[in-house]
């Protein structure tokens, strides 16, 4: 008996079905709007508001034109002898003048409250980023304490106020170097008296002692002695000094 001959399906039209199908389901499906958080953009405003100005009793400010000429507090005609009192004046405000920068009072008392606030802080929070904060705080105010313990209670210049430095672009390299060098012998001077009184020896003497010889105690001296009167300098950007 002779087999039949199986007649092949014509499957040409199925892919038609399936693209009538999927373009059924694309138009009949409803797709949800994801909703985001509420932005407000800035509103323009007419006016322009100014940032805040820094305070002038914070700022000890020094020029040196091109002619290598001196302003000290916006008085010309200055020497580099005068940069030293000037300096040693505006970082310790004997006298609590109202146009010298605000004096901070650190005491040993003080510095172990603050230690132990932050300690509560520190074990009561899991944060990464807060916890860095913290061990940053406290070891400032470790440094503070240390300083305390070798120096007793101190004086010292408050975090906001600087000496700002500016040269004009025609500035003789040879009198950048000497105003920097007398602002440093300022401070230093200041320095020298505190170690002094202190250790019965200048800062000086301990600066120089070789880093391979330098004991943890002079290494703390030197540290307590920053902090009483850190360093407090910038130098802004050349630009054109009249």
């Amino acid at each position: 008996m002779a087999r039949r001959k199986l007649q092949e399906l014509d499957a040409s039209s199925i892919a038609d079905i399936a693209f009538i199908l999927l373009a059924f389901i694309i138009i009949a499906t409803t797709l949800e709007k994801e909703s985001g958080l509420p932005a407000v953009l800035p509103q323009k405003r007419d006016v322009e508001v100014e940032p805040p100005k820094a305070n002038e009793r914070n700022i000890l400010e020094i020029l040196v034109n091109s002619k290598d000429q001196l302003m000290i507090e916006k008085e010309w005609d200055k020497k580099l002898e005068d940069i030293n009192g000037v300096v040693k004046t505006f970082m310790s405000n004997p006298n609590d003048l109202d146009n010298m920068p605000v004096m901070i009072s650190v005491t040993k008392a003080e510095c172990r409250t603050q230690l132990a606030k932050l300690r509560i802080d520190l074990a009561a929070t899991k944060s990464p980023e807060t916890i860095g904060i913290i061990k940053d705080q406290m070891s400032k105010w470790q440094g503070k304490l240390n300083a305390t313990e070798l120096v007793g209670n101190y004086r010292t210049i408050n975090p906001g106020a600087t000496i700002a430095i500016q040269y004009d672009k025609g500035t003789s390299y040879g009198q950048y170097l000497s105003v920097r060098d007398r602002i440093m012998s300022g401070l230093n001077e200041l320095r020298d008296e505190l170690a002094m009184k202190n250790f019965g020896v200048t800062y000086a003497a301990l600066e120089s002692i070789r880093a391979e010889v330098k004991t943890e105690e002079d290494k703390a001296k030197i540290k307590a002695v920053r902090e009483v009167y850190p360093q407090k300098i910038i130098k802004l950007p050349a630009k054109n000094v009249d």
